[in-house]
C-alpha cells in the first residue's frame, strides 16, 4: 500500500510539467477559443512555473526515459517563453528611440490610459493623479453614467471631449487639450463596443495634425466572448486604417490582449506602428491587485514621426488596472530613423480571414 501511494505521489511530480509543454504547444495552435488564447497571456508566470517543475522533476523516480524527455521538452519551452518575452526586457534593443533634443521637436502629445473599472465608486487617487501628470490627452475606460458624471470638471481644462458612458463596460470618456480637425465614435465590430477615433491638431496654432485611436475591444473570456475572433478584428480593422492613410498616429487603450501576442504583433505590422514598451520594460497594468498574476494589457502604440519623452506605469487607482502614460515629441523631420513593424508575405490574407470571420460569428461568438 506504502508502494503505491509513493508510487501516485511520485506520478503527480509530472503534472506540472506536462501542464507547461500542453500550454506551450497551444502557442503553435491556430485555434481562437478563449481558453486556448489565454495561454498567450502568462509567459513569465509559465517560465516560474517551468523551473518550478523541472525541479520537482528530480524526485520522480517510475521511469528515468520519462523524466528525461519532460526535462528536455521543459528546457525547449523555457527557451521559447524566454525568446517571447525578451524584446520587453531591458537588454533588448529599444524600438523608440529617446528624443535627443526636446528643442528640436515641433510639439509634443502626452497620453494617459486608464481603465478605471466600472463598479469602482472612488475616484480621488484617479484625480490626483490627472491633476500631477496634467497629459494632453485623458482616455478613460469601463466608464459608466457615474463616471462621466464625476469627470464633468475636467472639461473646464479638457475643452474638447467625447462621451460615451455605457453600463456594458464598454463606455468610453475622451478628454482633449488639442484641438480636434475630426472628433467621433467608430463600432468596428460590434455595435455595442465603441472605439474613439479622432483627427487632432499637434499645435493648436498650426494645422499640422496626427489621428488617435483610443480601443476596447471585447475580451476572450468565460463571460464575455467564446473565442478571440471579435477582439481580433477590431484590431485588425485599426491596423487596416492606419496604413491605408499613413499619417502621424498614436493608438491607446486597454487591448485586452499581451503585446506580444500573435493578433497584437499582426496589428503593429498592419498599421507600421512601433511599441515603446520594447527594450524598456514590460509595464504590466494588470491585475492590479494580483502581483502574481500581472501582464500588460493597456497600450500606447505610434507611427514612427514620435519618439520617447518619457512613459511609465502609474500607481493604483483603485480599479484592476494600473493607469499608463505617455509623452512623445513629434520629430516628423525623423521619420524612418525609427525600424517601424513592416507587414509580412500573409499578413493581408490572414487580416482578410478575421475580419470575414467577424462578419459571420462575432455575435455568435458571444
Amino acid at each position: 500500500m506504502a508502494s503505491f501511494f509513493t508510487s501516485v505521489v511520485s506520478w503527480l511530480l509530472v503534472v506540472p510539467a506536462a501542464f507547461c509543454i500542453v500550454g506551450t504547444i497551444f502557442s503553435f495552435i491556430k485555434n481562437e477559443s478563449w481558453w486556448v488564447r489565454g495561454f498567450d497571456f502568462p509567459r513569465i508566470q509559465m517560465l516560474v512555473l517551468i523551473l518550478f517543475s523541472a525541479i520537482i522533476l528530480y524526485f520522480f523516480n517510475e521511469i528515468k526515459i520519462i523524466k528525461y524527455v519532460l526535462w528536455g521538452s521543459l528546457l525547449i519551452a523555457l527557451c521559447f517563453h524566454s525568446w517571447v518575452i525578451f524584446p520587453y526586457s531591458k537588454f533588448a534593443s529599444k524600438d523608440v528611440i529617446d528624443v535627443v533634443n526636446l528643442k528640436n521637436s515641433k510639439a509634443s502629445v502626452s497620453v494617459l490610459v486608464s481603465n478605471v473599472l466600472m463598479d469602482n465608486r472612488k475616484t480621488e487617487k484617479l484625480k490626483a493623479l490627472i491633476k500631477r501628470e496634467n497629459p494632453d490627452i485623458i482616455f478613460l475606460l469601463e466608464t459608466d453614467q457615474w463616471w462621466a458624471d464625476e469627470m464633468d470638471y475636467l472639461k473646464q481644462e479638457y475643452p474638447h471631449h467625447l462621451l460615451k458612458p455605457k453600463d456594458n463596460t464598454y463606455g468610453l470618456l475622451f478628454y482633449s487639450k488639442k484641438e480636434p480637425v475630426k472628433l467621433d465614435f467608430n463600432y468596428f465590430v460590434q455595435d455595442d463596443v465603441p472605439s474613439v477615433v479622432a483627427t487632432l491638431k499637434l499645435d493648436n496654432d498650426k494645422e499640422e495634425t496626427f489621428d488617435f485611436y483610443g480601443v476596447h475591444p471585447r475580451p476572450p473570456a468565460p463571460k464575455e466572448a467564446k473565442t478571440t475572433v471579435p477582439r481580433d478584428a477590431e484590431l485588425v480593422l485599426v491596423g487596416k486604417e492606419i496604413q491605408k492613410k499613413d499619417v502621424p498616429t498614436i493608438v491607446a487603450g486597454d487591448f485586452n490582449d499581451v503585446a506580444w501576442s500573435h493578433t497584437s504583433r499582426l496589428f503593429r505590422r498592419l498599421g507600421n506602428l512601433l511599441d515603446p514598451r520594447i527594450g524598456r520594460g514590460m509595464y504590466s497594468t494588470f491585475h492590479a491587485d494580483y502581483s502574481l498574476l500581472r501582464w500588460p494589457l493597456d497600450h500606447i502604440f505610434h507611427s514612427d514621426e514620435f519618439q520617447i519623452i518619457s512613459i511609465k506605469k502609474l500607481e493604483h487607482v483603485d480599479s484592476d488596472h494600473f493607469p499608463i502614460f505617455i509623452d512623445l515629441a513629434y520629430v516628423p523631420h525623423e521619420k524612418h530613423k525609427q525600424d517601424e513593424a513592416k507587414p509580412e508575405d500573409d499578413d493581408h490574407e490572414e487580416a482578410e480571414r478575421k475580419v470575414k470571420k467577424a462578419e459571420v460569428d462575432s455575435t455568435t461568438a458571444l
